[in-house]
């Protein structure tokens, strides 16, 4: 076992830890431990290995379709190192040009989108590196690489990649500290080279809706929401009871400051006060609790809202590519009617034609005259 390369990445704590384990719970035998360090190294060699070739994979990347979607699936399948994949990711993105930072930008954008349906491990894992990872791409001065990541961001926007509060601390990442002055602008020879070889970032409006609304809320029915709505209107909401809010502003200052009571002997005086204090807060905790329940609801029609509009866009898609196809069909059906017209104007006006070559001409259901045979041919 000692004798596999793998051993050495392995610290040695880790082993001396499953010593003691087994030393304590009396289950110190040779064919015990020997097996659950054999396990512990292979796992570790087969890490290793992964490693290697996923460093092989990201050095192979090039800024194709084919390339970046390869990877990506590949990356996706082995969800479970995605710590692993990330570090190494990132390790490439310092070292790399503008080019290279552009393309593992792109591959990034592949596998957050794709892997979301199976898990969120690579949504947390690229939280972690991407603010710095905008800030290196901001560090290039490269206006046309900071405008193809710009899309790439309104693209995990619009599809709610990550958070808006997110996507804006990105976008301000990537931004921060740079003015025109000091931008550093590419030929226009080397920018349309960029843009053409480029895989293509889909745009927000080309996108597929997501399977699921958000926080997988069912899309309520029209009249629901607007009832919902209309019932928590300002003039409904609790920042609409100015009673209340004046009954607040008009409490005595000695119920808010201890300071004040510190003086109180009487015994009748301090009475009068906790009565002051027990109806404030009375009065607070039910003001309050009025404003957490219109916040809770609030967010809830928010969340209502955002379903509701997830589905109008899901339908006006669907209608979009039903439009997409009846107008296909509307065309083909068209170009037949001008082939028909055209075939039909170049045929004879049999009006015009003698009597005798008309009554010659067969009409619609009326039997043809045979054919001559082979010997009427020759005689």
């Amino acid at each position: 076992i000692f004798k596999n390369p793998a051993f050495k990445r392995i610290q040695l704590l880790e082993v001396l830890d499953i010593l003691l384990i087994y030393t304590y719970i009396g289950h110190w035998t040779v064919q015990s431990t020997s097996l659950l360090l054999e396990r512990k190294i292979n796992n570790m060699a087969s890490g290793h290995g992964f490693s290697a070739t996923l460093e092989k994979k990201l050095k192979d990347l090039s800024v194709t379709v084919h390339s970046i979607q390869g990877i990506s699936q590949w990356v996706i399948h082995h969800r479970k190192h995605a710590k692993t994949v990330v570090g190494h990711w990132y390790k490439e993105l310092q070292s790399g040009s503008s080019n290279r930072k552009l393309t593992l930008l792109y591959l990034a954008n592949d596998i957050l989108q794709n892997s979301r349906k199976k898990g969120t491990e690579y949504v947390t894992e690229f939280n972690r590196v991407l603010p710095k990872a905008f800030h290196l791409v901001n560090n290039e001065k490269d206006e046309s690489l900071s405008a193809a990541v710009s899309r790439i961001l309104s693209v995990w926007e619009e599809r709610k990649v990550f958070e808006d509060d997110l996507i804006k601390k990105y976008k301000a990442y990537l931004t921060a500290g740079s003015s025109h002055s000091h931008r550093r602008i590419r030929s226009d020879s080397d920018a349309k080279k960029r843009i053409r070889d480029s895989p293509p970032v889909p745009k927000p409006e080309e996108l597929s809706p997501a399977e699921s609304p958000p926080k997988k809320r069912e899309p309520p029915e029209p009249e629901e929401l607007f009832k919902r709505m209309a019932a928590i209107d300002r003039s409904n909401s609790v920042a609409a009871d100015t009673a209340t809010q004046q009954r607040i502003a008009a409490l005595p200052p000695e119920v808010h400051s201890s300071s004040l009571s510190v003086g109180l002997k009487d015994k009748t005086a301090v009475n009068q006060l906790m009565e002051k204090v027990d109806e404030a807060i009375k009065l607070l905790s039910d003001y309050t609790a009025r404003v957490e329940a219109e916040v809770k609801e609030r967010e809830d029609i928010h969340e209502l809202l955002d379903a509701y509009i997830w589905q109008q866009k899901h339908l006006l898609r669907e209608t979009k590519k039903k439009m997409k196809d009846h107008q296909g069909k509307l065309e083909k059906v068209t170009k037949v009617r001008q082939e028909l017209q055209s075939h039909l104007a170049s045929l004879p006006d049999i009006s015009k034609l003698p009597t005798n070559m008309v009554a010659a001409v067969p009409t619609i259901g009326q039997e043809l005259a045979p054919l001559p045979s082979a010997g009427d041919l020759f005689t």
